[in-house]
């Protein structure tokens, strides 16, 4: 149901072909460091990151860096959309060292980038932008014979590194429910909701569930710890509680910020 995988990979693999020949793909370029990158600064000030890539093939890849802007939503979509078209965008504000790259097999290779805030006094809470890692694996040579013809397989591979930048303690955590429903079936009963974040400041939300039948009486709680959510961007949480009676039950949806205000709400609900 949902999230861009902050560790996000994205494999596009294209294929036109007769006769596709099942060539073996000897590169393979991996992403070492974290796909999640977070730092607190301030305006004025600038830090360093790295990119750490990996080539576990038996043929040197060319391998390409970029940026562009990232969100999701709790549809399960993401968007990569040119640099800059997202409001808090801090790509303007990363310089890598080097756009691309060659790793030679077995070895890995450290791109180093730096970040620059600029030095305005209205900056508040976080800005995020993606490094997109691309290695691109050549189709095999073609080749033919007569009555067909045999094309190599081709595939890109894209690692999206996430680089956050949080302006001091500054920004709001606000977090807004929204689409809670059930879903049931032969042998489970759960309960979906979308999660957004409202506010200025990126978190990683903690989501409990308390599930209390028509009595009053608690059956069931539930936790779920989820990846970094961006001002804007959107979830989506599913608790599974097994097969329950069918009957109208009451559940109160928790969610905390990292901030003492832990947010809250309250629905009814029949299975």
């Amino acid at each position: 149901m949902s999230r861009i995988s902050v560790a996000t990979r994205l494999l596009v693999v294209p294929t036109l072909a007769l006769i596709v020949a099942a060539t073996r793909l000897p590169a393979q370029i991996s992403v070492l460091s974290s796909t999640v990158e977070e730092r607190i600064s301030a305006p004025g000030e600038g830090y360093a990151g790295r990119i750490t890539i990996q080539n576990t093939g038996s043929t040197a890849e060319a391998v390409r860096l970029y940026q562009t802007d990232y969100a999701f939503k709790a549809d399960g979509t993401s968007s990569f959309d040119a640099v800059g078209k997202q409001e808090r965008s801090n790509a303007a504000w990363i310089s890598l060292q080097s756009p691309q790259v060659t790793v030679m097999p077995g070895t890995t290779v450290i791109v180093p980038y730096s970040v620059n805030v600029p030095a305005s006094g209205g900056l508040r809470g976080s800005f995020w932008s993606v490094i997109m890692v691309e290695g691109a694996t050549k189709p095999a040579a073609a080749t033919s014979a007569p009555g067909k013809v045999e094309l190599g397989l081709g595939t890109v591979v894209r690692y999206a590194v996430q680089v956050a930048t949080h302006i001091g303690e500054s920004g709001t955590r606000s977090v807004k429910f929204t689409k809670a429903g059930v879903a049931s079936g032969d042998s489970t009963s759960a309960i979906e909701l979308d999660v957004s974040d409202v506010g200025e400041r990126a978190y990683r939300p903690v989501l409990r569930v308390e599930l209390y039948d028509a009595d009053g009486a608690l059956l069931a709680q539930k936790k779920q710890a989820r990846g970094l959510l961006y001002p804007g961007s959107s979830l989506r949480q599913h608790f599974d509680f097994g097969k329950l009676p069918t009957g109208t039950y009451k559940a109160v949806i928790f969610a905390d910020t990292g901030e003492d205000t832990v947010y809250a709400s309250q629905y009814t609900v029949r299975f």
